[in-house]
């Protein structure tokens, strides 16, 4: 089995190259997708190496959300990251400096699962009661964004002048307080409708969630809305065997989409299906990462000085890490390249952030394992957590906890836990 898993991720490295070679780069190379050279035999080398370790000491299976996270990170993160800078420099000692330090980072995120459960008591509530809540909660922010936005629109926009338009309009009416519930929908609410859907076996709840994600879709023009959920539903089906050879299926659903978006890209002379999944989802991470430690090795470390500790220290820029990157990589001052959780780490406190920022996730992950440690609702749990842990491969773990959901995902488990007090069903 070992032998299987270490030949599907070869298979998932190889289907990533072909992609950024022969259809991401030649179409977005002005956008920092930059092929150079083909790497060398000693960096391909190098790379697999760090690629392969990871695989050869964690198990196959899934029994925990911290087990998730570190598979999502292992794939969409590390992998990319420690792939796509033989694209865009040469043999750099930087680059095998933060490939060894994201490989220890992952393994203390994977190994989170040895620690004992933590003893929590969680509320007395009724189900029935959350349930309500969360309609009225619900029915009351779509309302509020369907009038903030100017009403429902069942018309989505396809084409990237469309979306680009449609996230524009978004924002010139966007207020602060929307911002948040847009994306509390998005990553919280919507992801809990198909969640208890997939795990309940209640369908009907799966099109209730997706048709809402749409709705989302239509006001935002952000395809991560669509794309996080489409990963949960990947996760869903890789777990369906509580959790048995989870890596191999889930690595086996992601070569399945790289491979079906290069056939399709060929046969129609695009590259359309590899822009949406493989570098929208996957290679973004890597090549934004890269530019990170690129900029920020030989520039002050921002330090939160923008964001949470803004009262405590001078800014050391006028902008923020993300506004930074898409300036001097990507020469447009308006973009925000939004890396992922060590990107940030990185931009803000260099290596040392690395660990830093680990050691919380694996703090928070811990406390998280704990609360699904409940056979009914472990599933959920595990399922639920889909969406913020790609937050994290997409965002900065401080905007992971707030706004990409990973918070009220706690607070839903604790609940949800404390409501089987009242049958006495708490295991």
């Amino acid at each position: 089995m070992k032998l299987i898993q270490l030949g599907l991720v070869g298979l998932y490295v190889w289907l990533l190259d072909i992609s950024y070679v022969y259809f991401i780069s030649p179409e977005y190379a002005y956008m920092g997708y930059i092929y150079r050279q083909h790497p060398s035999a000693v960096m391909i080398s190098i790379s697999m190496f760090f690629i392969i370790f990871p695989v050869v000491l964690m198990k196959k299976e899934l029994d925990k959300p911290s087990e998730l996270v570190f598979w999502i990170l292992y794939f969409i993160v590390y992998i990319p990251v420690v792939w796509v800078p033989n694209y865009l420099f040469t043999l750099q000692p930087d680059f095998i400096y933060t490939n060894v330090l994201l490989f220890f980072c992952l393994l203390i995120i994977g190994n989170v699962n040895r620690l004992p459960a933590m003893k929590i008591t969680p509320p007395n509530v009724n189900l029935g009661l959350l349930k309500i809540i969360f309609v009225i909660t619900l029915l009351i922010f779509f309302l509020y964004i369907f009038k903030v936005s100017g009403g429902i629109s069942l018309k989505p926009p396809i084409n990237s002048e469309d979306i680009y338009d449609k996230r524009m309009a978004f924002r010139t009416k966007l207020t602060p307080l929307a911002g948040y519930i847009i994306q509390w929908l998005a990553k919280v609410c919507n992801p809990l409708i198909v969640t208890l859907g997939l795990c309940k076996k209640k369908y009907s709840y799966v099109v209730i969630g997706l048709g809402l994600q749409y709705l989302l879709y239509t006001v935002n023009g952000l395809k991560s809305t669509l794309l996080s959920t489409g990963l949960l539903i990947i996760v869903f089906i890789a777990f369906r065997k509580k959790g048995r050879d989870f890596s191999i299926l889930f690595c086996i659903s992601l070569c399945s989409l790289l491979g079906i978006s290069i056939f399709l890209d060929f046969i129609l002379d695009q590259s359309y299906f590899s822009n949406l999944f493989a570098r929208r989802m996957i290679i973004t991470p890597g090549l934004l990462t890269t530019y990170y430690v690129d900029f920020f090795s030989t520039h002050p470390k921002a330090l939160l000085s923008y964001s949470i500790l803004e009262k405590f220290i001078d800014p050391v820029y006028d902008k923020s890490p993300p506004y930074i990157i898409g300036t001097e990589y990507f020469g447009r001052p308006e973009m925000a390249a939004n890396a992922n959780m060590f990107a940030d780490a990185f931009a803000n406190f260099g290596y040392i952030g690395f660990l830093v920022y680990t050691v919380i996730l694996a703090a928070i992950l811990w406390f998280y394992d704990s609360l699904t440690q409940n056979e009914k609702w472990q599933g959920v749990g595990i399922i639920l957590f889909v969406v913020p842990a790609w937050c994290l491969a997409d965002t900065a773990l401080t905007t992971t906890f707030v706004t990409g959901g990973m918070f009220f995902t706690l607070v839903i488990m604790y609940l949800l836990l404390g409501s089987d007090l009242q049958k006495g069903d708490n295991r």
